[in-house]
């Protein structure tokens, strides 16, 4: 039984690195990553993994396309970054990429969003790596925008899972559909003494959350000022079926 429900189950890590920049207002990507390499999980989101000023270089060093562990998923579109809009998606070998789409988000300021269609353990996923922008009005419009997307395409298992830079629970998301649950870990921001649910995940209902956590190594609460957050799940018997 324990082999069975292994194929079944997956882990995912987000966080916001800030562009390697740590509370002491010191770059170090080194540091960076090695949070990242502690971190247990299958596929890793990474908010601002770019710097923001074109044409927007990668924060951190990549060294034959890995960080750490992981692999790099490749979303740039011009060989330059890391990511999408500063969005990067890390992976484990063993998780096989089947399709990216690469959407931009309506918003005053620039924001996007990436939609990964995975295999893990030949099990079928959509992954959704969002950094949301920071007024409640465009939020609520970018929800509803990524909904929009995710309704026209064949249904899969998906995870929605990133900086939501919502602090609510329930305001700010009433765009958000009912097929779609959302959880906070816990607070992540400030790093230092968070008090802010900003980093969340929206899952559809054929995911069960086994767990959930807040990154708490010493390490990870200085390196950004957001806190890493963990959480890991298994697939229902109805969605471990490919549709």
């Amino acid at each position: 039984m324990k082999g069975v429900l292994s194929l079944a189950e997956f882990s995912l890590a987000s966080w916001n690195i800030r562009a390697g920049l740590g509370r002491d207002l010191r770059r170090r990507p080194l540091r960076t990553i090695e949070v990242i390499s502690g971190l247990d999980a299958d596929v890793l989101v990474l908010q601002e993994a770019d710097f923001r000023r074109h044409p927007r270089p990668s924060a951190l060093p990549v060294s034959g396309g890995r960080i750490g562990p992981f692999e790099v998923i490749d979303l740039t579109p011009n060989a330059v970054g890391l990511g999408w809009h500063g969005i990067a998606v890390l992976k484990r070998p063993d998780v096989d990429v089947e399709a990216i789409e690469r959407i931009d988000l309506p918003a005053l300021e620039p924001r996007g969003a990436v939609i990964l269609d995975l295999r893990i353990a030949c099990r079928p996923l959509r992954l959704v790596g969002v950094h949301l922008g920071l007024l409640r009005g465009n939020r609520r419009k970018q929800i509803s925008y990524v909904a929009d997307q995710l309704s026209k395409m064949t249904k899969r298992p998906t995870v929605i899972v990133g900086d939501f830079n919502e602090w609510r629970e329930r305001k700010g998301l009433e765009t958000l559909p009912d097929w779609l649950r959302t959880h906070s870990p816990g607070a992540t921001f400030p790093a230092g003494r968070p008090f802010l649910r900003l980093d969340k995940i929206a899952m559809t209902k054929d995911i069960d959350l086994l767990a959930s956590e807040v990154v708490t190594h010493p390490a990870a609460q200085i390196a950004s000022d957001h806190r890493p957050i963990l959480a890991r799940f298994r697939l229902t018997a109805t969605s471990a079926r490919d549709s």
